[in-house]
C-alpha cells in the first residue's frame, strides 16, 4: 500500500475501502459524481452491516464526502479529491487500489479527453492548453478561503500596509489623485493651480482644519466657499463644515498614520460616480409585459431595482458631498423590432421610479447591415456582440457626452460586452454573472460538441473567462457562487480547471483567491413587496382581481380549474425552462396523494399556448406540463396562469399568504433566488433548492424550508412535512412567516447594496490607479488573443440570422 494511501485511508480500513472501489468500477458506469458515489457508499455499507458511526465517520466515509467525481478506465482510477473549498488533489490509482499518486490538473484533464474521444495515446499532444494563473503573479491573493468573496477588506488592509511601509510613494499618488480628479470635467478637491506641491497641500489641509473645528458643524458649504477655494480647496468635501471637517480629517489621517479604515473612510467619501452604464443584452429587457418570455425573468427585477436604488444613493451621495451633479444610469440592451406588446423596440425608454435614467435600445445587426427584427436565444446571440459593443460605445460617449464612471456586466453577453467597452473606454469594469451556466448544464463541457447546435458553449465558456479574469471586480449574491459548499462546487469554481474534448484544456480559468470577488446581496422592492398583513397598503380592487384570477376565472390565457378552491395553496412562478423545473413540481404533486388531497397547485409560467412559443425548451417545457397533467389526472387540483407582471407579483404573493399557502421555487440550481426573497418578504413561507444561492437566503425550518430538488419525491416529502406540522400546530405557518420577513429585513435591502457597490467601486478605481499595470497589460494581451482568434473565430462561425429582404 502506498504512502499516499496510507496517510489518506487508515490501515484498518483499506480493505473495506478496495472492496468498495471494486463495486464502484463493476457498475458499468465509468464517471461518477459524488451524489452517485455517496448512494453507492451508502448502500455497500447496508450490504455490509456496517455501523452508523462507520458510515458517516470513518476514515472512508470523511475521504469519500471531499471526492466530487472518480473516473475508471481500463487500468487506472482517477480521483479528483476537493480537501477544502477550491483546493483539490487529483490521485491516480492502479486498479488494484495497492497503488496511489498525485498528478497535475493537465495530466488528468488528458485522461478525461480519452475517455470521451477514446484515443488515450495521442490525445493529450493535440490538446490546445489555456492557463491564466500566471498574470496573477503580479497582484495580491487571499490566502484563507473563507476570506474568499470579501476582496475589498484584503485589499484595504493591503494597501493601507503599502502605504505605512512605502509611505513617501503613495502619499505622493495619493496627492496626484486628489489633483487630477474631476467629475464632468469640473475639478474637485484640489486646485492644482495654488496647491501645486504636497507640502503646501499638507499645510493647507491643517490649517482648514483647524479652522473647520471652530465652526459650527451646520455650517453649509455656500457659506464656506469662498475661503476654501481662497486656499485651494474645490467642491466634493462635504456638504457642511462638520461633514467637510471628517472627510479632511479622515485624509489627515491617511498621509500620517495610514489604515484599513482610514482608507476605506476617505475614498468611499470622494465623489467619483454620476455616470454608470449597464450591460443586458440578451432577452427581452423592458418594464412590463416581459416576465415569463424566454430568457427574460429575474436578470430584469434584479437590474432595474439595482438602477433606482443606485440613483437614489448617488443623489444622496452628492448631495453630501456638496457637488450639484446630477446622476445617471443607462441600462443598454438589445432592440427588437417585432417587439408584440412589449416596448422592447422603442430606442429609449425611461426607468419609472427615477429622475434622470433609462434604457437604451441598441439593435443587432447582419452581415448586410440590416436590423435583425425577431428575439434570438441567449445561446445564439454570440456574432453580433462585437459590433453592438462598438454601437454601445458610440450611443454612450453621445448620451453621456464623454465616458462613463462604472461599466457593469451582467451574464456572459453582458459581460463581455461590458470588457471589451472597459477596454476602448478605459473605463472601471464590474462583473455580475447572476448564473454560469458551466455549472447548470451538467457536463456541458465534456460533451460540449453534442451541445454545440443548440448552446454554443464554446463561446460562452471563453466570453465568461475573458470577462472574469478582466474584470476590475466580480460581485456575487453569495459566498458559494464564488467558491462552492463542502459538499457542492461553486460556480466560478467551476472554471478553475476543465476540458472541452477536442477543442482545449482549461488547466488555470480563474484566482478564486484574487481579491476581485466580492459578496453583494441584492434586496427586494419595498414599496412592491410587503408583509400581507399590511391592509392599508393593499388596494381591494386589486386585491379582489388577483384573488378572482387566481383561484375561478375562466379565461383564454387560463389552464386548468379547481374543485375547491379553499385548499391551501402551492403556488410557484417562473419562466418556462428545463433548469426552472415546474415541471418536476407538478410531478412531485401528482405522486403524493396527501398533497392533491389537501392542496391546490398553482402556476404562473410562461404561456399555456404551444404556438406561442418560439423558443424550444420551452415549448418542450409547455408540452410536458401537459402530459404530467394529464398522466397524474390533476384536473380540478391545479391552475395555470401566464406569468405575472412585475408590479402585480407582491399581491399575489399576498393573496397566497392570505389563503396560508406557500410559495415554492423548485429549481434545479438557482444561482440567487429573488422570488425567494420577493415571496418571504411579504410574509410567504418559501420552499427552495438546496443547490445554490436559496440556501444563503433561507435559514432551513426557520425562515423558510431547503429542498433536493432533483427528484420529485424529495420535493413533495418536504412539502408533506410542513403542511403535517401546520395542522398539529396553528402557530407554525404565523412562526415560519415572521421568521421570513425578518431574515430579508435585516440581510437583503438595496440600500445596503447599493452603498457597499459604489464603495467597491471608488476603492477599486483607487486602486487600479495606483497599482502596477504590469501584469494586467500581460492579461489583457492573453485575452485580447483569445478573444479575436478564439472567441470570434467560433462567434463568426455560427451560423446568423438574416432580416429579411
Amino acid at each position: 500500500m502506498s504512502d499516499k494511501m496510507k496517510k489518506l485511508i487508515p490501515a484498518k480500513e483499506q480493505k473495506d475501502f478496495a472492496d468498495f472501489i471494486f463495486v464502484l468500477k463493476h457498475l458499468g458506469t465509468p464517471y461518477l459524481l459524488r451524489n452517485d458515489i455517496w448512494l453507492q457508499w451508502l448502500e455497500w455499507c447496508r450490504e455490509n452491516a456496517k455501523e452508523h458511526e462507520f458510515v458517516h465517520k470513518s476514515g472512508i466515509a470523511s475521504f469519500l464526502n471531499k471526492i466530487p467525481e472518480i473516473l475508471f478506465t481500463e487500468n487506472i482510477i482517477l480521483i479528483l479529491h476537493r480537501y477544502t473549498l477550491a483546493r483539490y488533489r487529483i490521485y491516480r490509482m492502479a486498479g488494484s487500489c495497492d497503488y496511489m499518486e498525485e498528478i497535475p490538473v493537465n495530466r488528468y484533464l488528458d485522461y478525461k479527453d480519452a475517455y470521451i474521444l477514446g484515443n488515450p495515446a495521442d490525445v493529450h499532444k493535440h490538446a490546445l492548453e489555456l492557463d491564466f494563473m500566471p498574470f496573477y503573479d503580479y497582484s495580491p491573493e487571499v490566502r484563507d478561503v473563507r476570506n474568499v468573496g470579501n476582496g475589498i477588506s484584503f485589499l484595504n488592509r493591503h494597501m493601507a500596509s503599502s502605504m505605512f511601509q512605502e509611505a513617501s510613494k503613495w502619499s505622493g499618488m495619493l496627492f496626484e489623485f486628489l489633483r487630477l480628479h474631476r467629475i464632468n470635467g469640473h475639478q474637485l478637491l484640489v486646485n492644482g493651480a495654488i496647491l501645486n506641491e504636497m507640502e503646501d497641500f499638507l499645510g493647507a489641509l491643517e490649517e482648514m482644519i483647524e479652522d473647520l473645528e471652530r465652526l459650527d458643524p451646520e455650517t453649509p458649504y455656500q457659506k464656506l466657499e469662498p475661503q476654501l477655494r481662497s486656499k485651494g480647496f474645490e467642491p466634493g468635501w462635504g456638504c457642511n463644515a462638520g461633514r467637510i471637517l471628517e472627510t479632511m480629517q479622515h485624509l489627515h489621517g491617511l498621509f500620517h498614520e495610514p489604515s484599513s479604515p482610514g482608507l476605506e473612510q476617505f475614498i468611499s467619501r470622494v465623489p467619483m460616480i454620476s455616470k454608470v452604464a449597464i450591460l443586458s443584452p440578451h432577452g427581452w429587457f423592458g418594464q412590463e409585459k416581459v416576465l415569463g418570455k424566454p430568457d427574460t425573468g429575474g436578470q430584469v427585477i434584479y437590474i432595474l431595482d439595482q438602477v433606482r436604488s443606485l440613483e437614489a444613493h448617488l443623489i444622496r451621495e452628492f448631495e453630501l458631498a456638496g457637488v450639484d451633479v446630477i446622476p445617471r444610469v443607462i441600462v443598454l440592451t438589445r432592440l427588437i423590432p417585432n417587439a408584440g406588446k412589449t416596448s422592447c423596440n422603442q430606442p429609449r425608454e425611461d426607468i419609472v421610479g427615477t429622475q434622470n435614467s433609462y434604457i437604451l435600445r441598441i439593435p443587432f445587426y447582419d452581415d448586410n447591415n440590416q436590423r435583425i427584427p425577431d428575439w434570438i436565444s441567449r445561446f445564439k446571440i454570440w456574432p453580433y456582440l462585437d459590433r453592438f459593443a462598438g454601437d454601445c460605445e458610440r450611443e454612450l460617449l453621445a448620451e453621456f457626452q464623454g465616458r462613463p464612471d462604472l461599466i457593469i456586466g451582467n451574464y456572459s453577453d453582458g459581460n463581455l460586452v461590458a470588457t471589451l467597452l472597459s477596454d476602448r473606454m478605459n473605463v472601471i469594469q464590474c462583473t455580475i454573472a447572476h448564473a454560469l451556466e458551466k455549472t447548470k448544464y451538467l457536463f456541458s463541457d465534456l460533451y460540449w460538441r453534442d451541445l454545440e447546435p443548440d448552446y454554443h458553449f464554446s463561446c460562452q465558456f471563453m466570453a465568461d473567462l475573458i470577462a472574469m479574469n478582466k474584470s476590475d471586480f466580480i460581485i456575487t449574491s453569495t459566498y458559494q457562487e464564488i467558491a462552492g459548499t463542502e459538499t457542492r462546487f461553486g460556480q466560478y469554481e467551476s472554471y478553475q480547471f476543465y476540458t472541452m474534448p477536442g477543442l482545449c484544456q482549461v488547466v488555470g480559468g480563474i484566482n478564486l483567491f484574487s481579491p476581485k470577488f466580492n459578496v453583494v446581496p441584492p434586496g427586494v422592492d419595498e414599496a412592491n413587496y410587503f408583509s400581507y398583513q399590511n391592509s392599508e397598503k393593499r388596494p381591494v380592487s386589486k386585491t379582489r382581481y388577483w384573488q378572482k384570477r387566481l383561484f375561478e376565472e375562466e379565461s383564454p390565457d387560463i389552464f386548468g380549474y379547481l374543485n375547491d378552491p379553499d385548499q391551501v395553496p402551492i403556488f410557484t412562478m417562473a419562466r418556462l425552462d428545463r433548469i426552472k423545473n415546474i415541471t418536476g413540481l407538478i410531478e412531485a404533486f401528482g405522486q403524493h396523494p396527501e398533497l392533491r388531497k389537501h392542496c391546490n397547485l398553482i402556476l404562473a409560467a410562461g404561456t399555456i399556448h404551444l404556438e406561442e412559443s418560439s423558443d424550444n425548451e420551452e415549448r418542450r417545457e409547455i408540452q410536458r406540463m401537459y402530459d404530467l397533467i394529464g398522466t397524474y389526472g390533476l384536473h380540478g387540483h391545479i391552475r395555470w396562469l401566464p406569468s405575472v407582471p412585475k408590479a402585480e407579483t407582491g399581491e399575489v404573493y399576498r393573496i397566497i399568504a392570505d389563503c396560508r399557502g406557500v410559495f415554492v421555487q423548485p429549481a434545479l440550481f438557482e444561482a440567487f433566488g429573488l422570488t425567494i426573497l420577493e415571496a418571504m418578504q411579504c410574509g410567504l413561507p418559501t420552499f427552495g433548492p438546496i443547490f445554490g444561492g436559496p440556501s444563503e437566503i433561507i435559514e432551513d425550518g426557520k425562515s423558510g424550508f431547503l429542498m433536493n430538488t432533483s427528484k420529485p419525491e424529495l420535493i413533495a416529502d418536504v412539502l408533506w412535512d410542513f403542511m403535517k406540522d401546520c395542522q398539529i400546530d396553528e402557530n407554525c405557518w404565523q412562526q415560519i412567516s415572521q421568521n421570513s420577513m425578518t431574515r430579508v429585513g435585516e440581510k437583503f435591502t438595496w440600500r445596503l447594496y447599493s452603498e457597499k457597490l459604489i464603495r467597491l467601486t471608488k476603492l477599486y478605481g483607487f486602486w487600479r490607479y495606483t497599482e502596477s499595470r504590469e501584469g494586467m497589460i500581460k492579461m489583457d494581451r492573453y485575452c485580447d488573443l483569445l478573444y479575436h482568434l478564439f472567441f470570434k473565430a467560433r462567434a463568426d462561425a455560427m451560423e446568423k440570422r438574416t432580416a429579411p429582404a
